[in-house]
């Protein structure tokens, strides 16, 4: 069986081309609508396992109809925008895709690919979205990077290590690196725990990419990752680092 979706998008035409596109992949389209207010009854009566989302839209963005459905918001919300700019708050609502438009078949295959993956996992039927309580969310898999043209979704698990600048935090991954506009508590709060760990007020690691720690002085330790690079962990998180570590 296939999953069930529902299209929101004020564009009849790019409405019509998603519906077109979906007609050779394993997802119904039960529902497609151009005015928001009048898809969030629907989504809610009809249940569909995946939401085909614009972001800027007459009377409600996409964010404010994901807001208004809470707990009902479907398990997994692909965002199909024109713009980039809000790549940063799509992933932060745990969406598990972002389509800029254009998009061609084997861009939109790779996104239902990934919202098949998704459905198994969340037996339980969690929102995509925090409940109004703070509910926990799945840790940060996918981290969308802008490119001059294009928007890179880097796997969380090939980054080593974040570093706060202002603003911005820097993302390592490989030999390179590249700026995300976030701050690192939010940041902290969506990786897994059991992987990063903050070492410092400026610094969160990828534990899987530390090659050996060095101790430093009063208390401090020198961390030696697999690229080569060397951070220094402060007094402030050492119990941190310490349990997480199981060292004496």
């Amino acid at each position: 069986m296939g999953l069930r979706s529902i299209i929101v998008d004020d564009e009849p035409a790019a409405r019509e081309l998603l519906e077109e596109l979906l007609e050779n992949e394993p997802i119904e389209v039960v529902g497609s609508f151009g005015d928001p207010t009048e898809a969030v009854p629907a989504i809610i009566e009809r249940k569909p396992d995946v939401l085909f989302l614009d972001v800027q839209m007459p009377t409600l963005t996409g964010f404010d109809l994901l807001q208004a459905l809470g707990e009902h918001a479907p398990r997994a919300v692909i965002f199909v925008t024109a713009y980039d700019r809000h790549a940063i708050a799509a992933f932060d609502v745990n969406a598990i895709d972002y389509l800029l438009k254009p998009f061609d078949v084997r861009r939109l295959r790779i996104a239902v690919a990934r919202a098949m993956e998704r459905i198994p996992l969340t037996a339980l039927q969690t929102s995509p979205v925090a409940d109004q309580k703070g509910s926990a969310r799945d840790p940060l898999r996918l981290l969308p990077i802008r490119l001059a043209d294009r928007i890179l979704l880097a796997p969380v698990e090939e980054v080593s290590m974040f570093e706060a600048e202002g603003k911005y935090v820097r993302v390592h991954f490989g030999q390179t690196s590249r700026r995300v506009r976030m701050t690192m508590q939010a940041l902290e709060q969506r990786l897994d725990p059991d992987r990063f760990i903050r070492i410092s007020r400026s610094t969160i690691v990828n534990l899987h990419h530390v090659k050996h720690l060095e101790r430093w002085s009063h208390g401090q330790y020198v961390l030696a990752l697999r690229s080569g690079a060397k951070v220094t962990s402060t007094q402030g998180y050492r119990t941190r680092l310490r349990r997480v570590l199981r060292t004496p």
